[in-house]
């Protein structure tokens, strides 16, 4: 059975003159491709393919991929608003539509927002709702604390970046935890601090625990090194210069420097922090 909003493996059947039929393993023809998609298929080719239903209810077939498939978040940007709602850039050649029923806030042309991907159960129409909250509190997670995932940042918000979770959940990354450029819609790797009982997730971009407290001792040897041996850094020192110098939060540069200190690599004084010559 085909999945409609998903990618499927299906065999180029036939070729006619607009585009190309597609079968599935009971050798029934169960998609098309139109010509302006289809690229270098022939038949008898296996290929995957996105599956999505055009306002006849025809299922068509394309080999992009879109942003997000359905049930899937993506960071979106509005190519065009009409009466009934918006069209926004899905990664593919045809525009996903988020009717005005489904607009937390109205949009506006050239806006980005984040959108899921949704199916109407009737019709089998994809389309798209920037009204999020009954889907976050639905979440199932195939994820814990401590996971690696990907995260991409979409919204700036008072705390942090609201970002989008392995395409599938929506959580935050927070101000106090940031020691990079962020920049929206760029994929970064990071690790799954918490999952809140509301269905959001707290995540953060350094590694967690241990291997944190590790990776920070290099940075500060590191550092130390690079200014001739010595720092007016130390515990007393504002999280704004910590975070400035070494891209860490003053946390972290504490538990690091205790540990250094303890191996005797470094001394610390009401100077500041020199390393053991």
């Amino acid at each position: 059975m085909i999945e409609i909003g998903k990618i499927n493996s299906l065999v180029v059947s036939s070729e006619v003159a607009n585009g190309f039929y597609l079968s599935d393993s009971d050798s029934e023809d169960v998609a098309f491709i139109p010509r302006a998609e289809a690229r270098d298929i022939v038949e008898g080719l296996e290929v995957n393919v996105f599956l999505y239903l055009d306002k006849n209810e025809t299922v068509l077939g394309t080999l992009q991929v879109p942003n997000a498939l359905l049930g899937e978040y993506a960071l979106m940007e509005v190519v065009d608003t009409t009466t009934f709602g918006a069209f926004f850039d899905w990664g593919i050649s045809k525009d996903l539509l988020v009717p005005d029923t489904e607009q937390k806030v109205p949009i506006r042309d050239g806006a980005e927002h984040i959108v899921r991907v949704c199916m109407d159960e009737n019709t089998r129409l994809l389309y798209g709702t920037t009204k999020l909250g009954k889907y976050i509190q639905a979440s199932e997670f195939d994820i814990k604390e401590s996971d690696k995932v990907e995260i991409v940042p979409a919204v700036i918000e008072e705390l942090g970046y609201r970002c989008i979770i392995n395409k599938k959940y929506i959580g935050m990354i927070y101000h106090n935890e940031i020691f990079s450029e962020i920049k929206l819609g760029q994929p970064l790797m990071g690790v799954v601090k918490k999952i809140r009982p509301d269905g959001l997730i707290d995540s953060a971009l350094q590694v967690q625990g241990i291997r944190n407290l590790m990776n920070s001792k290099e940075v500060i040897l590191s550092y130390l090194e690079s200014v001739g041996g010595k720092s007016p850094l130390g515990d007393k020192s504002a999280p704004d210069d910590i975070r400035m110098a070494l891209h860490m939060s003053k946390q972290t540069f504490k538990n690091g420097i205790g540990i250094l200190y303890r191996e005797r690599k470094i001394t610390i004084s009401k100077d500041g922090i020199e390393l053991v010559k």
